[in-house]
């Protein structure tokens, strides 16, 4: 920190009798708030380039600025949690790497940051479930690198409605104010979203029927004795035909036919302390608790597959769990031990 900046920052806190190192923190910290805001006013320049562009029917122009818009209002929510994780894990970037571990600063000419691909990762580590499907992610990742064409009405207002649903759940996150944000478009946007939720909606119902419609042609083809023996059999294999490989799940009864399913998404632990014996003595866990993302029943083939379709569906977005739920393989300790290296 230059002599003006110290002098300027003693000014902005107030006092000059802080100490040279909280001064410091204080001045990278402020720094690293006004890296976030340029990334949010970044963001907030594309989605309405791109809310303008939907409005002209011009829509491969959609289709490039509002993943662009996802890609820096994501990055801001990175940047703020941590500005190391923006970067790729590449050898070319272990400068970026550096430089953001002891000095970040987003004017840097050589910062190299990750793509809207690698984006979504990360997101889900800092954030929890995105709210929107992997493979409509995966679709604007696509239009992104322009290895997908936009060029009719309703893939474009797609791609815009989850763009706008994703910087929804971003802001929230930021706490930042969506009505700045959007500024003359909020009206717009409030209205583009409903729809998507909406469809949402329309499609779970969809799931339902089907659902319903599969549990009663089972139940039509075999006698009373049979289907029952049958369904209880489906909801004991469901651990292993709806398992999914690193995702763990646990029991849950299904929204249509009311069966044993399996609700399934990241984890997370947290310590917690809880009172021991008379004596005083404390001892210490871990409270272990669940984002789901996906939902899947094997009796009447139900099959939700994000937080849009769960909400609609009435199952929890998060919940606390019983570590013993989640099946014998799951030790928290260990599960501890694998993520940040320490154990109880």
């Amino acid at each position: 920190m230059s002599e003006v900046d110290w002098a300027n920052f003693q000014v902005v806190i107030g006092s000059p009798y802080i100490t040279k190192a909280e001064a410091r923190r204080r001045f990278e910290e402020n720094r690293r708030q006004r890296d976030v805001e340029q990334l949010i006013d970044s963001a907030s320049v594309w989605i309405a380039e791109a809310l303008n562009a939907w409005s002209d029917d011009d829509y491969m122009k959609v289709g490039l600025l509002a993943p662009l818009a996802v890609e820096h209002l994501g990055k801001a929510v990175l940047w703020k949690k941590n500005p190391v994780l923006v970067v790729p894990l590449t050898s070319n970037a272990e400068a970026s790497l550096l430089n953001l571990a002891t000095a970040p600063n987003l004017a840097d000419p050589k910062l190299r940051t990750v793509g809207l691909a690698e984006l979504w990762t990360r997101l889900e580590t800092v954030i929890g479930p995105i709210s929107v499907a992997r493979n409509r992610r995966n679709r604007m990742v696509e239009i992104r690198n322009g290895a997908m064409h936009v060029a009719v009405p309703t893939t474009s207002r797609h791609v815009l409605i989850d763009a706008l649903t994703l910087c929804n759940q971003f802001l929230e996150w930021l706490k930042h104010d969506p009505e700045w944000f959007y500024g003359d478009h909020q009206a717009n946007v409030k209205h583009l979203v409903a729809e998507g939720h909406s469809e949402v909606q329309h499609r779970v119902a969809a799931k339902l029927a089907r659902a319903r419609r599969n549990l009663t042609q089972l139940e039509n083809r075999l006698s009373e004795a049979v289907f029952q023996e049958t369904t209880e059999r489906l909801e004991d294999d469901a651990i292993y035909d709806l398992a999914v490989e690193a995702v763990w799940a646990v029991d849950r009864d299904c929204p249509e036919c009311g069966r044993r399913g399996r609700l399934a998404g990241p984890i997370g632990l947290d310590t917690t302390i809880y009172a021991g014996d008379p004596d005083g003595d404390h001892a210490s866990g871990w409270k272990v608790t669940m984002s789901p993302d996906r939902f899947g029943c094997n009796v009447c083939r139900l099959m939700l597959d994000n937080v849009q379709e769960l909400s609609a569906a009435g199952l929890p977005s998060w919940l606390t769990i019983d570590p013993d739920d989640l099946g014998p393989d799951f030790d928290p300790d260990h599960e501890a031990e694998r993520r940040y290296g320490i154990n109880h």
